[in-house]
């Protein structure tokens, strides 16, 4: 997301396939600026029924033109 609003959270999630059980996952966010690295935190990350939610908000506002990307992984077993 470009320049994301302050203390606007981003949600994103992964789903396992429906015959999978999720057993483990992560969280990762990264500011395409590394100077607002230290301008973004970590709300949530843990598993769902069906995946993986993760949920970043940023603290202060991002440099013009810095982006932030949060990628959630989730890891499914098929029982």
């Amino acid at each position: 997301m470009l320049r994301p609003d302050v203390n606007d959270p981003i949600t994103v999630s992964a789903d396992c396939a429906p015959t999978e059980q999720v057993i483990g996952g992560g969280t990762r966010a990264d500011a395409s600026d590394p100077t607002d690295t230290s301008a973004m935190h970590l709300q949530e990350s843990g598993p769902t029924p069906s995946g993986w939610l993760g949920r970043v908000a940023a603290t202060s506002r991002f440099k013009p033109g810095s982006v932030l990307t949060v990628t959630v992984t989730a890891f499914c077993l098929q029982p």
